[in-house]
């Protein structure tokens, strides 16, 4: 895989996992982790952007929303997807992050082997069956 993955995402047992999976899968290297606090210094900052962000909904919702909605409003991101991930796939909720510009919205398992099944399909689907703008 040539471009990164942005994953904002504080909790540190999250970001083990899913790194662990990505590794395990064959995607080395190819994850970059930041907190919430960080995302609008990465916005702004030079580099390349990622092909892929992954937000982790552990903040109160409106919080969620609005960095959804940063990173929609900064130049050259409005075709990057944004995948939501959250514990509370409550309808009001799914349907308020996709008005936001998520591109996509995955429910956090409680389980651990359901949260390897999702992380492994989520690879499957994003990087080997769907096709991505360059």
């Amino acid at each position: 895989m040539g471009s990164k993955i942005l994953m904002i995402e504080h909790d540190s047992d999250d970001r083990w996992l899913t790194e662990e999976t990505f590794q395990a899968e064959g995607f080395h290297d190819g994850i970059e982790f930041i907190h919430e606090a960080e995302l609008p210094a990465y916005l702004r900052g030079p580099g390349h952007r990622p092909a892929l962000i992954m937000l982790s909904l552990h903040t109160r919702l409106a919080e969620g929303l609005e960095m959804i909605k940063d990173i929609r409003r900064t130049e050259g991101y409005d075709k990057v997807p944004v995948v939501v991930l959250s514990e509370n796939s409550l309808p009001s909720n799914v349907a308020a992050c996709y008005a936001a510009g998520a591109t996509s919205f995955i429910q956090k398992p409680a389980m651990y082997s359901d949260t390897l099944f999702k992380i492994k399909s989520f690879i499957n689907y994003w990087f080997r069956t769907v096709e991505l703008p360059a």
